[in-house]
């Protein structure tokens, strides 16, 4: 099979997999919220990022021992597990352990399909070949915040979840016929954290390019675990019409990526459009402060907005660290990866003390001042044009 070929599948399979993901992603603190309070909703998302961080370090030595795709089949099998926990119980313990583990699921495998896509991907085209997998993978984000509003406002919890199980299955399959003589890189090789943070730390642009990897998914665990309810439950929206905005506020992943990613790779380089990013979330965070309307369409413009600087970042982030790395730069990546379970380390933390002195839009202007910090970084890297 030719690499073009392998690269299409598995943006097939990632796009099913974004599908999957996006399902649950805006819903599951309103999940763990039937069963829990708001503080302890942030402490289960605490607990399951610190576990799951602890995996994610232990993780490039499993791939090196058993590869790539044996490592990512067994994973979506565990996730499967974990969702027919969320169906067939209702005890809180076993829904807060079968979380931790989707939690370590979703995460360590987006390592497994950088793995995959980096083994065929040469520098020259990172930016147009990570620019055209993310605007597939991000019509699958696109699609699903409106089918599980309305299948949660209308069915349940429990149709999702069953949806999740059913999509996750075409994925194993293509992941196996694609990738079943996939080469283990790894097979010698033993991974250390000291190791990679030394790597890390000798490379100053590295540095700056992971603090802004990790102030993105700050940005974006504020979002995943907050918004819903807020909207939800502080300005009374229903599901069906978060699910409509959420829908729209997506659509920058699909209209953006590529073409900046074309930008970075011939003209520009990453620098002006992450700093763009950055000035773009941070205003946009500072406009859902100040907005209490139930109109939806305004909210659709405002987080719409906030998706054009996520997207932004999200490229530029990908089309520079993918530049500077190879394949066999395993620790690296992973590490990369960790830079979403630090994110919802801190995250939850932080706002949970936010959340202890002021009323849940606080939340939005704190996360404004976080992604202004990242502007000496964005500045001051070494651009690749």
């Amino acid at each position: 099979m030719t690499r073009k070929k392998k690269i299409v599948k598995l943006t097939l399979a990632a796009f099913i997999f974004a599908l999957a993901l996006a399902q649950i992603a805006y819903v599951q603190s309103t999940f763990l919220n039937q069963f829990f309070n708001l503080g302890t909703v942030s402490f289960i998302f605490f607990i399951a990022y610190i576990i799951t961080f602890i995996v994610m370090n232990l993780y490039p030595n499993i791939i090196a021992r058993f590869n790539n795709l044996n490592t990512a089949v067994t994973v979506f099998a565990l996730e499967i597990f974990s969702l027919l926990i969320f169906i067939l119980t209702s005890q809180p313990i076993a829904i807060f352990l079968a979380f931790i583990l989707y939690v370590i699921c979703i995460n360590i495998l987006f390592i497994n399909f950088d793995v995959f896509l980096e083994a065929h991907t040469s520098n020259v085209k990172t930016g147009r070949i990570r620019g055209a997998y993310f605007t597939i993978y991000n019509i699958g984000w696109v699609i699903s915040p409106f089918i599980s509003g309305q299948i949660l406002d209308k069915l349940g919890f429990n149709w999702i979840f069953s949806l999740v199980i059913i999509l996750t299955l075409p994925i194993i399959f293509i992941l196996i016929t694609t990738f079943k003589d996939f080469k283990n890189s790894y097979d010698h090789q033993r991974f250390s954290v000291k190791k990679t943070l030394k790597e890390l730390l000798g490379q100053p642009d590295l540095k700056k390019i992971f603090y802004l990897a990790f102030l993105l998914q700050v940005f974006y665990a504020t979002m995943v675990i907050y918004t819903p309810i807020y909207l939800n439950q502080t300005i009374g929206l229903v599901w069906d019409q978060i699910g409509i905005i959420f829908s729209i506020m997506l659509l920058p992943f699909i209209l953006i990526q590529y073409p900046a990613g074309y930008i970075a790779d011939k003209y520009l380089g990453e620098k002006e459009l992450l700093t763009t990013g950055l000035i773009i979330t941070a205003i946009a965070s500072i406009l859902i402060f100040y907005t209490n309307t139930t109109n939806i369409l305004i909210w659709a413009l405002i987080l719409f907005f906030s998706r054009i600087g996520a997207s932004l970042i999200e490229i530029m982030r990908d089309s520079y660290f993918f530049k500077k790395v190879d394949v066999e730069d395993l620790s690296l990546i992973n590490s990369f990866r960790s830079t979403m379970p630090l994110a919802y380390i801190f995250t939850p933390l932080i706002m949970g003390w936010v959340l202890h002195f002021w009323p849940i839009h606080y939340i939005f202007l704190i996360l404004s001042l976080i992604m202004l910090t990242g502007l000496y970084s964005a500045i001051t890297f070494k651009d690749t044009k």
